[in-house]
């Protein structure tokens, strides 16, 4: 069998010219008029989504581990399904509009109220056990842009439906710790209890006469007021300097639970303390929605200096015991919690999470006429489906381009087809560490290609190969 070096191959590859004088090409002409992205909408590109697909990857592999089936709902869904439940009361914030039939409708806000409507509807609640269920989708708020946050994002949710223990709220933020800890972002669980139904309303009350009183009134921020009639809670949660000062002076929502819910909560911290998850007791801490009771929680990042950043909140939930009665169902206990994929990615990036290397055993196929591009398009193929790791640059006519990219996407070997190959029915296969290259009959190519490649690692595929030699 002949070996040359990548020099002395005298193929009609080696005789093909990249310097020929190319005919002058009139300018593209571009159109007036260039359409820019819509207000609150981000691209993701390739450098981003190598990190949100490890961080979905991630995620699915946890909910396999606890226990978590899969739902898909649809991103259109009834806008009333979000009424009662709309975040911070607020329908300014969903995206509505008109079906044929007068059918008002919206683009899901949250995932949340979608698997609670699933739940009604496929009547899950004759079954005994307990169900975990998670999804993953994208959802869309018209609402204020802030702390880097988008119009349209995308939500890893995870409920736990039929199950009032504490364990389920325990389940849950363990699985986010983990989540976050695997990708290498330090966090802090913030946790506090909004106590049941009848504790929240009374401690409502109480802090809505606070806030009127003379003077606190007009310390608060424009959108505060707002609230102070809507949903006099989410006061507590605003992230202005003005309000975080306010509230500390504001009565605590401990003093208001009952022995049931503070039991509850009793219990949560403990099963936290035996996982050593690290959390903090956070009084202020009541979410923006308003069917949650009892234990809420979100994770804040933790900077280098190891301060937690409130206003950056990667995920929040907690125990939501009104939500499926609110959607039409029988009452049902029931624990969600929400991850924000993008922020999550954001954050890989930039604690520099490593991206995993270049596949190894990569082939490379070039070719060079028209004749070739046809042959490489059938070896492609066959190599493809005998479980090779075959990779192409087909749309691209310049040798010189192919074989950069061989080198970009760090191929192990290169297979080369010009006219002569083709009619000797041949190619040239080249080492692409050590340039070594030789000339191998077309038949024997896959016989020749298993022989270099090491496969022990995946069995499997070295049997594929060997059926299709």
């Amino acid at each position: 069998m002949q070996k040359t070096k990548e020099n002395q191959h005298t193929s009609s590859i080696g005789h093909h010219s990249t310097n020929k004088p190319e005919l002058m090409k009139k300018p593209e002409r571009r159109s007036s008029k260039s359409y820019a992205r819509m207000f609150g909408m981000k691209d993701c590109s390739i450098a981003d989504s190598q990190y949100f697909d490890i961080a979905r990857q991630k995620a699915e592999e946890l909910c396999a581990c606890y226990g978590f089936e899969h739902l898909e709902t649809p991103i259109l869904e009834n806008i009333d399904l979000y009424k009662k439940n709309s975040r911070k009361a607020n329908e300014k914030e969903i995206y509505s509009l008109t079906g044929e039939k007068n059918e008002r409708m919206c683009l899901r806000p949250e995932l949340t109220q979608g698997i609670a409507r699933h739940y009604v509807e496929q009547k899950l609640d004759e079954i005994e056990s307990p169900l975990r269920l998670f999804s993953i989708g994208q959802v869309f708020r018209n609402e204020k842009l802030q702390n880097n946050s988008q119009r349209q994002f995308t939500q890893f949710d995870l409920e736990i439906l039929k199950d009032k223990k504490p364990i389920a709220e325990a389940m849950i933020i363990s699985l986010a710790y983990h989540f976050f800890k695997d990708l290498g972002i330090e966090v802090q669980v913030q946790i506090n209890s909004l106590g049941a139904s009848e504790c929240r309303k009374e401690y409502g009350q109480k802090l809505g006469l606070f806030y009127r009183e003379r003077g606190r009134r007009s310390k608060v921020c424009h959108h505060c007021k707002q609230n102070l009639l809507k949903n006099i809670l989410s006061l507590l949660d605003c992230k202005e300097d003005s309000c975080v000062k306010l509230r500390e002076e504001a009565p605590q929502i401990a003093d208001f639970w009952s022995d049931e819910s503070r039991d509850h909560f009793k219990k949560v911290c403990e099963y936290l303390d035996e996982l050593n998850i690290p959390y903090n007791f956070n009084p202020f801490l009541v979410r923006g929605l308003n069917y949650y009771n009892d234990a809420v929680f979100e994770f804040w990042p933790v900077n280098e200096s190891g301060t937690p950043q409130g206003k950056y909140a990667l995920a929040g939930g907690g125990r939501c015991d009104e939500l499926v009665e609110n959607v039409g169902g029988k009452p049902s206990p029931a624990v969600g919690l929400a991850i924000g994929l993008e922020r999550t990615a954001t954050k890989m990036r930039d604690r520099h999470y490593p991206l995993p290397g270049a596949e190894d055993n990569l082939i490379f196929i070039a070719q060079l006429s028209d004749l070739a591009k046809l042959k490489s398009l059938q070896l492609f193929d066959e190599l493809r489906q005998a479980g090779f790791k075959v990779r192409q640059s087909f749309s691209t006519d310049s040798l010189k381009i192919q074989m950069e990219e061989a080198v970009r996407v760090k191929a192990k070997i290169s297979l080369i087809m010009g006219k002569k190959e083709v009619m000797d029915e041949t190619i040239l296969m080249r080492d692409m560490d050590s340039t070594v290259q030789e000339i191998v009959p077309i038949k024997k190519i896959k016989e020749k290609l298993a022989k270099k490649i090491d496969l022990s690692n995946n069995e499997s595929k070295m049997v594929n190969i060997i059926k299709h030699i």
